[in-house]
């Protein structure tokens, strides 16, 4: 679409390959992430299987799920889950008292149903209303021993997922999510740098570097996000991003002075002396 400022051309979109795909998921932030996934569905399945070989999916699919590290820091979302649950338990057991049976059940899955939009602004709010209404589907269906079971699956499942993620990792291993979204920012601060600083940038294309600004940007962002993800786990999994945070401040001021300089070529048709050092400057501090 069209968009103001700069001309107010159109914005070509970011295209992702399935070598782009293929490369994230065997970098060093795929590997581990992989590496955990599988620990946490193996030992979970197997745990699984000897508690409840019938019904043995629940526990596997709560720890694969849990693993995800879009959810926040590790610990927060192992604690927010079983919090969950246990809020979202003790709710039902005292709401199945009070309610009539099946009706009660029903109203229950339909206002669990109405809360959940709300409840996801907080992962154990949201867990308490998923258990609430998962505990009400299992009942009305007359498997009460299979609601009870699910309770103590999920707290299986933190503590496999908190166990599994605190296990140590082959050198240089560990951490390789956040130095990924690093090296990605550091790329894609490169490239903007190197079309603002090429000669005849005045004259380029602008939608190109629209394009490179726009990608070191979002790159940055995910960097950042990632680092103080990491920042917020304990310290045994945090010391693996220490300095990370730095390398991502340096970036951003490298990008920001390469967007000052773009805005001045524009208006003058050279790279300004100043800027050119500043670029310099901030290059040498990144490689150091």
């Amino acid at each position: 679409g069209r968009v103001g400022g700069e001309g107010g051309g159109p914005h070509p979109r970011s295209r992702r390959t399935l070598t782009d795909a293929l490369r994230k998921a065997t970098g060093p932030g795929g590997r581990e992430y992989g590496v955990r996934v599988g620990l946490c569905f193996g030992g979970s399945t197997a745990v699984a299987q000897a508690l409840h070989p019938d019904h043995w999916y629940w526990l596997p699919v709560t720890a694969v799920f849990l693993v995800k590290p879009d959810l926040g820091p590790l610990v927060s979302r192992v604690l927010c889950r079983a919090a969950g649950t246990i809020a979202g338990a003790g709710l039902f057991a005292l709401l199945g008292v009070l309610l009539p049976r099946p009706f009660g059940l029903v109203a229950l899955v339909a206002v669990c149903g109405g809360l959940l939009p709300v409840a996801t602004r907080h992962f154990a709010a949201q867990t308490a209303v998923i258990t609430v209404l998962v505990l009400s589907l299992v009942m009305a269906a007359g498997e009460a021993e299979a609601a009870r079971s699910r309770i103590t699956e999920t707290l299986l499942a933190c503590a496999i997922v908190l166990v599994v993620g605190h296990l140590p990792g082959p050198r240089g291993h560990r951490g390789g999510g956040v130095r990924a979204r690093l090296t990605l920012a550091r790329d894609a601060a490169h490239a903007y740098v190197r079309h603002v600083l090429s000669e005849g940038v005045a004259g380029a294309d602008p939608a190109e570097r629209w394009a490179l600004r726009r990608e070191a940007y979002r790159a940055l962002a995910q960097a950042r996000a990632a680092v103080e993800l990491a920042g917020a786990e304990l310290p045994v999994l945090a010391r693996h991003s220490d300095g990370s945070c730095r390398t991502t401040v340096v970036l951003e001021r490298l990008v920001d002075t390469a967007t000052a300089c773009a805005v001045y070529v524009d208006d003058t048709g050279r790279v300004p002396e100043q800027h050119a050092e500043r670029i310099g400057v901030l290059l040498a501090e990144l490689a150091a």
